[in-house]
């Protein structure tokens, strides 16, 4: 645990007391007299990780004790995409941890559509966490989902306190989607016209005497930290979409301030349930922020509940156990732009046990990890919801020189998308910019073979895996689209079926370790 305390001009530092966390900052603002506490419980992206969100409930049931203990109003809030894949059941285990982790509200955000509209609706539809969506239009008043999604809500703290919550979508949820036909008809306002709608929603809770106001938003760190200096009176905004670790209060990057100079808290928590956040509030008489402390915790510090490991169960089946994992190397702090463990351990039973030269994965593709222990096959169709079907097929060397080169890109990117492509049958360098240095093939035998990076040969073709996202031309990789005569076999699975049959194959306990086949120099 890493406690930070900066000293900004014209505020006091305050050391907070010691809690577990990956990083743990205070500030006091300027006003001293606080009358207010309020500790708010948020997670973000979690991307249908049902093994994470057992832990995340012990999690949330220790915040709730922390809270007591400091006399403070608790809020359980999330900024989206709990959902992803098309999967009913995994959602539906997804929506049940919405109610039992009592989260108080929710902003959708683009994978809660994977499932469509109509099934979100029926998913949620009975969910006690209140649905936000202020910048979301409906064609159909009378659907499901529409009966369910408020503009904003107000909720009372134990203090009696009142705070007004409000939530917004992505505006490039179109862009983010498989299809637009999963949204039946429903549109999400532009930026410009969702700042517009959040001052106007704003006033109207102010209007009601609410004065604590904090935004549930799926747009991502950019917008979110506009929207903070353009719009006058919200004091927090959890954030989501872009998957960003924020941790501690710096002045300048996550403490903002509004037109009208009161400070703005900014924060998120990563993705795919690996971290949660803790975030502690002081307020004024007047609703102004005088004190933060900002908490972004470890959940994997916390064991399984016992309550949503069953209700997983009575969902999704009891999962098998399929092997014993003794070790694992750390995911990587940004999965786009590094090498994966899991990507290399995956690619490799992907190409020995669907025969193939080489692999391509897409980094994004990649949802979650598994903890050393017993692993089951829950666990590993966990990191794959997405239900992409491989495919096996004829790749020349420019394409795939062009496809690495397109995604090394990544690295110079504010967003850092789309991400690194992550490889079995290869091994290869970028520079600090995402340039790429140089390529090796490594054949079935273990032979080594230079690649021309600036001349690759179209006539030489290799045997390659990659998924329906990628031959679709996903992330722009068009040049990995194939026709009929290029597709050698198609398969009725995804990764995760391969993937679980080679933990199987393998003596036990096994390892997860990465081999530097992708260097950053």
């Amino acid at each position: 645990m890493n406690i930070l305390t900066q000293h900004i001009s014209g505020y006091s530092p305050v050391v907070p007391a010691q809690s577990t966390g990956v990083n743990n900052t205070a500030k006091t603002l300027n006003n001293p007299v606080s009358t207010t506490k309020t500790s708010i419980f948020y997670i973000n992206d979690l991307h249908g990780q049902v093994p994470k969100m057992q832990r995340l409930m012990a999690a949330g049931e220790h915040a709730s004790v922390k809270a007591q203990q400091t006399g403070s109003d608790l809020l359980k809030l999330c900024s989206g995409d709990t959902f992803i894949g098309s999967d009913e059941k995994r959602n539906l285990a997804a929506a049940s941890f919405l109610d039992l982790a009592q989260i108080d509200a929710e902003a959708p955000g683009n994978h809660e559509f994977d499932v469509t509209a109509a099934i979100c609706g029926k998913l949620l539809k009975d969910s006690k966490t209140k649905i936000l969506g202020m910048n979301m239009n409906f064609p159909d008043n009378n659907s499901l989902l529409a009966q369910k999604v408020l503009r904003s809500a107000i909720v009372d703290g134990k203090s009696g306190e009142k705070y007004g919550l409000i939530g917004v979508q992505p505006s490039d949820m179109s862009e983010r989607l498989k299809n637009k036909e999963i949204m039946e008809g429903i549109t999400i306002d532009d930026k410009e016209q969702t700042i517009k709608e959040l001052q106007e929603e704003v006033a109207k809770l102010q209007q009601q005497g609410v004065n604590k106001i904090i935004l549930l938003s799926h747009e991502g760190n950019t917008v979110e930290k506009e929207i903070a200096q353009r719009v006058t009176g919200i004091d927090v905004i959890l954030g989501g979409h872009s998957h960003d670790l924020i941790e501690g209060v710096k002045e300048g990057e996550n403490l903002l301030y509004s037109p009208s100079g009161e400070p703005v808290v900014i924060t998120q928590a990563g993705r795919d349930g690996n971290h949660f956040g803790f975030l502690n509030l002081e307020f004024d008489k007047n609703g102004r922020i005088t004190y933060v402390q900002n908490n972004i915790m470890d959940t994997n510090f916390y064991s399984p509940n016992l309550i949503m490991s069953k209700t997983i169960d009575s969902i999704l089946g009891q999962s098998p156990v399929i092997g014993h994992l003794k070790h694992v190397d750390p995911i990587p702090k940004n999965n786009l732009i590094e090498e994966n463990p899991w990507a290399d351990f995956v690619s490799d039973a992907l190409r020995k046990n669907l025969d193939a030269d080489i692999v391509l994965v897409n980094s994004a593709n990649f949802r979650g990890s598994v903890d050393y222990g017993r692993v089951t096959e829950r666990d590993i169709t966990s990191i794959f919801p997405f239900n992409n079907k491989l495919f096996k097929v004829k790749l020349n060397e420019k394409d795939l020189v062009d496809a690495i080169k397109l995604c090394g890109k990544s690295l110079a990117a504010n967003n850092s998308k789309p991400g690194i492509m992550q490889v079995s049958g290869l091994t290869y360098t970028l520079d600090s910019q995402g340039d790429l240095k140089d390529l090796t093939y490594i054949d079935k035998q273990g032979h080594t073979r230079s690649i021309d990076i600036n001349n690759p040969d179209p006539n030489k073709v290799y045997t390659a895996i990659y998924d329906e996202f990628l031959i679709g031309g996903g992330d722009n990789l068009e040049m990995l689209k194939r026709d009929d005569k290029d597709i050698l076999e198609r398969y009725t699975f995804d990764k995760d079926k391969v993937t679980i049959d080679y933990i199987k194959s393998l003596p036990q306990p096994f390892e997860v370790r990465k081999d530097n086949r992708i260097k950053i120099v």
